[in-house]
């Protein structure tokens, strides 16, 4: 059963979430984010400041999953990632 527009914005947060509270990630962590941002790009509703932080999410997600140092790089964007969490906060992101 596919993930629906909530579930989809909820896991993205939940990881999200935990880069910034661990500055600790994986790959694997990195690839699903840039996934789900693709995804919740391409939805009709999002409005345009979250469309914008998904592309920067997806950007970091990419970087991310063939960094050297991926804790460095969480800890590199960790303001940005409390940022982003701010934005996409709402009920319906």
């Amino acid at each position: 059963m596919p993930l629906d527009y909530t579930h989809q914005l909820t896991l993205l947060r939940d990881i999200l979430q935990d880069h910034h509270t661990d500055c600790n990630g994986t790959p694997q962590e990195c690839a699903q984010l840039e996934r789900l941002a693709n995804h919740l790009m391409q939805h009709g509703s999002v409005n345009s400041d979250v469309k914008n932080v998904l592309g920067l999410i997806n950007t970091y997600s990419h970087d991310g999953s063939t960094h050297d140092n991926l804790q460095q790089h969480i800890t590199d964007h960790k303001m940005h990632i409390e940022t982003w969490l701010n934005t996409i906060q709402g009920p319906q992101g």
